[in-house]
């Protein structure tokens, strides 16, 4: 359907075309991101544990320390745009 300006909408939300296809489009980058994220966040796990076996006490804590900051970075991210997602879901 056209409105008088001569750009269609979408029945059943009342919002233009492109409009729906920019959020479309912006929901698929965050959800590939978060999937991204997820692999990362796995990947700093497995390398926590390979750490933790292997090095001097000393090495360990700092790699350790290292490990930690790493993951919790990325977990806020990942947070961050899980909220986004599910904020822009509720939209």
């Amino acid at each position: 359907m056209e409105d008088r300006s001569g750009s269609s909408y979408n029945l059943s939300a009342g919002k233009p075309a492109s409009e729906l296809e920019t959020l479309q489009k912006q929901h698929e980058e965050k959800t590939v991101k978060i999937q991204e994220l997820k692999k990362q966040i796995e990947t700093v796990k497995l390398r926590l544990e390979q750490k933790k076996k292997k090095e001097t006490p000393g090495e360990k804590k700092e790699d350790f320390h290292d490990l930690i900051l790493k993951y919790n970075s990325l977990k806020d991210e990942y947070i961050a745009l899980s909220r986004d997602k599910s904020r822009d879901l509720n939209k």
